[in-house]
């Protein structure tokens, strides 16, 4: 396995983990609580592992060259534009009655957005961080 890849995968393993075991467990709770004040503590159950992931991720950019932070910022910065257009354009959608959005798809846009932008970015800076092989331009 790329050292690389193995890094990462230490580094954000363990709160990818948590993430998607609390994700599970929320679920599963959810729907055996009655709706009200516990329901919504239940819903919650997710967030710590979020803020911990984000705090993983936020680390390992800073420890980052200046290229790589270059690349990662801007890759964030264009995940957020394209996904704040599609956001508002389903939202004027929904409010026009054109069709019903649930909460879960704002994510899932965002998820999306952020690979694409992530592939955006290496492919203009032709930088794939040593995951794919080398990272050498043939000229």
């Amino acid at each position: 396995m790329n050292p690389q890849l193995r890094r990462y995968i230490a580094d954000t393993g363990p709160a990818s983990l948590t993430f998607f075991a609390s994700v599970i467990g929320e679920m599963l709770l959810a729907k055996r609580v009655e709706p009200g004040l516990v329901r919504v503590l239940v819903c919650l159950i997710p967030l710590p592992s979020v803020l911990w992931l984000a705090w993983v991720e936020i680390s390992r950019l800073r420890r980052r060259d200046e290229l790589r932070q270059r690349i990662e910022v801007e890759a964030i910065a264009i995940a957020f534009a394209m996904s704040f257009v599609i956001v508002v354009t389903l939202t004027f959608l929904e409010l026009g009655n054109a069709f019903s959005v649930q909460a879960s798809t704002v994510s899932l846009v965002m998820a999306a957005c952020w690979v694409a932008a992530q592939i955006i970015v290496r492919t203009r800076f032709r930088y794939w961080c040593g995951i794919f092989g080398s990272q050498s331009d043939s000229k």
